[in-house]
C-alpha cells in the first residue's frame, strides 16, 4: 500500500486505464496521492479536478424564461400532497401499507432486531434535536448594532464580506457556503412564492427593513426588500454512518438542528455589522435549495434530482437565507457527476417503487405538480418516493442517497483518483460503477455493528471542508 500510494501517478493511473495521451492532457499531474492541488482562495479550495464553469452556466441546463416562481406549498410537504398521493394509490392501499409498517416495526422492537431495538429508537429519537433556538424569518434582532457602539457599519468590498462571513459561519457549524446574487428574471424566480401551507408568501418590496405583515384569516406576507439582492446557501452533511444503515428506524437525520443554530448565529453577526438577514422560519422554505446551491457551485444536480457535492457526496442538506451585505457571488462547477449519472443507475435500482428515472439523458418534461419546470433535469415521481418509504423494511428516508457511487469519503486516496478521472473523461463511468458494486455492493452498513463504530463529533467529518492555510 505504501509504495502504491508514494508511486502512483495521475498520468501512470490512467495509462494503466488505457486512456490516449491528449485525453487528459489539459489536468495537471500529482506526485502523490494527498498532494493534489487545490484552489487559492479561504474556505473555499477545491480540489484541481472541480471545474469552474461560467455564471449562471450550470451544468443542469436552465430556461430562465420557462422558469415561474414556485411554492413550497406544491411540494410533497405542502397542502397538495395527500392529493398527489391518492392520484398514485387510493387510501385504502396508503393504510394498508402504514398498517403493515407499523406491525412489522413493532415485531422487530420486541425481537431486538439490529437496527429496530430500544437503543436504536433511543438514538434516533434524539440524536437530531441539539436544537437550541427555534428558527424564524427574521431572526432574534438582539445583536448590538454599529450605531449602539458608537461606529458606523462596517465596510468592505464583496470579496471581503465573502470571506468575512465564510469564517463566521465554519465556526458556527456551516460545512460549505456559497453566495449569489439574486438576478431579476433569473435567480430571484428560486425565491418561494407560497410557503406555510399557501398562507405565508414572499413578497418583495422597496422598504428599508424586513418585516412580517399579519393579514386576515391567519395569513402573512414575508415582505423581503429589495436591496436584499445576494443569498447565502449553506452545506450541512448529514452523517454517512446513519444514512447508510437503512431501511432501519436507527437512521436519523441531524442537519436541520445543527442549521438552526447556524442561521440564528449568522442572521445576528450580519446584524452586528450592520446590515440584515432573514432566514427559514421552517425546514425547506424561503427557496429552491438545490437549485441555488447548484447556481452558487456547491454541487450539481444528479440523476436522483438531488445536489452532489465534491466534499460529501449528496448525503447533505442545503439551506438558504437572504441579506442586504453586498457578497462576491460564487460560479457553478463541473466535476462530472450529471455525465456520470447518465451512466450509472445505481439508486434508481435501488428504489423499489420506481421513483427514480432510468432515462439515459435528463428532461424538460415534467412528471407531476411537485416538480417545477423550467430546467432539464431527470425528474422524480415523489408519489412513489413516499410509497416506497410507507412500506415496511423498504427505505427509512434517502436510501438512493445512501448507495449512491459517491456516499464516500471523497479525500481519501483511490476515491479522489476516481474522481479526477471521471471529471475529466466518462470513458470509466461504466467501469467505475461496476467496480463499485464489486467492491462495495449496496453500500450499506450492518446495523448491530453500528454501536461498535467511534463517531466523530456531530457524527460528521468536519475535516473534510477545512485546511490550515496559516503556515
Amino acid at each position: 500500500m505504501n509504495k502504491y500510494h508514494s508511486t502512483m501517478s495521475r498520468r501512470d493511473f490512467m495509462k494503466a486505464l488505457g486512456v490516449a495521451g491528449g485525453a487528459m492532457a489539459a489536468a495537471p499531474a500529482f506526485a502523490d496521492l494527498d498532494e493534489m492541488a487545490a484552489k487559492d482562495g479561504l474556505y473555499t479550495k477545491r480540489p484541481w479536478w472541480i471545474k469552474t464553469r461560467e455564471h449562471l452556466e450550470m451544468t443542469t441546463e436552465v430556461d430562465w424564461d420557462e422558469m415561474q416562481r414556485y411554492s413550497e406549498n406544491d411540494t410533497m410537504r405542502g397542502t397538495k400532497a395527500n392529493g398527489y398521493r391518492l392520484s398514485l394509490y387510493d387510501q385504502t392501499e396508503w393504510d394498508r401499507r402504514s398498517a403493515l409498517k407499523k406491525e412489522e416495526e413493532t415485531k422487530f422492537l420486541k425481537e431486538d432486531k439490529p437496527g429496530f431495538t430500544l437503543k436504536d429508537l433511543a438514538y434516533s429519537s434524539n440524536v437530531g434535536s441539539n436544537q437550541s433556538v427555534s428558527q424564524s424569518f427574521l431572526g432574534a434582532q438582539k445583536a448590538t448594532l454599529p450605531e449602539a457602539r458608537g461606529v458606523s457599519k462596517w465596510q468592505g468590498s464583496p470579496e471581503e464580506a465573502a470571506s468575512l462571513l465564510r469564517t463566521f459561519m465554519r465556526s458556527v457549524g456551516a460545512m460549505s457556503i456559497g453566495f449569489i446574487e439574486l438576478e431579476e428574471g433569473k435567480t430571484k424566480k428560486l425565491i418561494y412564492d407560497f410557503e406555510g401551507g399557501g398562507k405565508i408568501r414572499n413578497v418583495w418590496e422597496d422598504t428599508d427593513k424586513a418585516s412580517i405583515r399579519t393579514l386576515a384569516n391567519g395569513y402573512q406576507d414575508n415582505v423581503i426588500p429589495n436591496s436584499f439582492k445576494y443569498a447565502i446557501e449553506i452545506i450541512n452533511q448529514e452523517s454517512i454512518n446513519l444514512f447508510k444503515v437503512n431501511p432501519t428506524l436507527l437512521m436519523s437525520q441531524i442537519r436541520y438542528g445543527r442549521n438552526a443554530n447556524t442561521q440564528a448565529a449568522t442572521m445576528e453577526f450580519i446584524r452586528s455589522l450592520g446590515y440584515q438577514a432573514v432566514g427559514q422560519y421552517s425546514i425547506n422554505t424561503i427557496g429552491i435549495a438545490p437549485a441555488l446551491a447548484t447556481v452558487s457551485g456547491r454541487g450539481e444536480m444528479g440523476r436522483m434530482n438531488r445536489l452532489i457535492t465534491p466534499e460529501h457526496g449528496p448525503i447533505v442538506g442545503a439551506f438558504t437565507m437572504l441579506t442586504n451585505l453586498p457578497l462576491a457571488p460564487d460560479k457553478p462547477i463541473d466535476a462530472g457527476y450529471l455525465n456520470f449519472c447518465k451512466t450509472c443507475m445505481k439508486c434508481a435500482e435501488t428504489c423499489g417503487e420506481g421513483a427514480i428515472s432510468i432515462e439515459k439523458e435528463p428532461y424538460w418534461e415534467t412528471i407531476g405538480g411537485w416538480n417545477n419546470a423550467g430546467h432539464k433535469a431527470w425528474f422524480e415521481d415523489s408519489r412513489k418516493c413516499a410509497a416506497f418509504r410507507a412500506l415496511p423494511n423498504a427505505c427509512t428516508s434517502g436510501k438512493c442517497l445512501a448507495v449512491c457511487t459517491f456516499s464516500k469519503d471523497h479525500l481519501s486516496g483511490i476515491h479522489e483518483v476516481v474522481q479526477a478521472t471521471l471529471a475529466n473523461t466518462s470513458l470509466f463511468n461504466g467501469f467505475f460503477k461496476q467496480m463499485d458494486d464489486v467492491f462495495y455492493h449496496d453500500g450499506l452498513h450492518a446495523p448491530e455493528k453500528f454501536w461498535d463504530i467511534e463517531l466523530p463529533t456531530y457524527a460528521i467529518d468536519s475535516t473534510i471542508n477545512g485546511r490550515d492555510t496559516h503556515s
